[in-house]
């Protein structure tokens, strides 16, 4: 039986369940790999379904909530930081978000503080940026802590599923050399020189994954290519981003998913549903959440 290196375990994915209030997690095969023993979702959001929690896993790390504090497992289910963080966010790229107190700052991987807590609200690093909010408006710093835009963003965009605490709060990036940001009422994106790219003119945006991203134009959200104009014309309630080639979207109060052309490749039948990731997309059915392959086929029931 071949034994799995550090590097290798450090890179094995790990999907989250819930079980009687608590949170554990299972490899693809469904596979019990840490048993539920972490604090269950708040104000009925389940955090850890996040798919950028999921990501984490893949550097070795996620978040866990032990009684009022955040520490850090790792992939065997051991306590690597130990809990002592008011709330805390996945890691990427060897740093992870981390509140104490009222201030945000970030940590690396021993659970040393990189980035001092000094920020409102922070959204991760990708693309060797992190957004910051201060002062009540947002800005990027890069890993040492130093300012590529100073804070002057009304809001920044992420992902619906990527957020630190739950979908209503901050957790903007940097995502394919992109950057959505708000400018009064409208949306745009600015490059990694901290230009406007794509003038504000969306009412709402997601960040670019596989080349699009999802903006809302009047009532309703399209993808939009790096030019700014239109690939899949606005038609949907709402969103998620591309992974896998494939994208969440909702229609007539349904979640289903669509390929690049914008057709539908999984009907509209979901409560709720995240992006595909190394496969697999978190899906809510019934009240259950569960996980689905690109055919529509329950991998790991609800």
């Amino acid at each position: 039986m071949a034994v799995k290196t550090k590097k290798e375990a450090d890179h094995q994915v790990l999907y989250p369940v819930l079980q009687n209030g608590r949170i554990g997690y299972i490899n693809s095969a469904g596979k019990m790999i840490v048993a539920p023993q972490f604090a269950g979702p708040e104000n009925g959001f389940f955090r850890v379904l996040e798919a950028v929690t999921v990501r984490a896993l893949l550097e070795g790390l996620a978040p866990v909530q032990v009684g009022a504090k955040w520490g850090y497992i790792n992939n065997s289910g051991k306590m690597a930081v130990d809990p002592q963080f008011d709330d805390a966010g996945a890691f990427q790229e060897g740093m992870a978000p981390v509140r104490i107190a009222d201030r945000w700052g970030f940590i690396d991987k021993s659970g040393k503080i990189a980035i001092n807590p000094q920020f409102e609200q922070v959204g991760p690093f990708s693309d060797g940026f992190a957004a910051v909010k201060q002062g009540g408006k947002w800005g990027f710093i890069d890993n040492e802590g130093t300012h590529l835009v100073r804070p002057q963003f009304d809001d920044v965009a992420g992902a619906r599923w990527s957020l630190i605490s739950h979908p209503g709060a901050g957790g903007g990036h940097f995502s394919e050399d992109f950057a959505g940001v708000k400018v009064g009422d409208k949306w745009g994106y600015i490059d990694k020189s901290g230009t406007l790219a794509i003038n504000p003119q969306f009412e709402k945006a997601i960040s670019f994954y596989e080349g699009l991203a999802g903006v809302q134009l009047g009532h309703k959200w399209g993808f939009i290519g790096k030019k700014g104009d239109f690939e899949i014309n606005p038609q949907f309630a709402d969103v998620g981003g591309f992974g896998d080639k494939l994208a969440p979207v909702q229609l007539e109060g349904k979640w289903g998913f669509i390929d690049k052309t914008g057709a539908f490749v999984d009907r509209p039948q979901f409560e709720d549903a995240f992006s595909f990731f190394e496969g697999l997309a978190a899906v809510k059915f019934d009240g259950r959440w569960g996980y689905v392959d690109k055919s529509g086929k329950y991998v790991i029931q609800p």
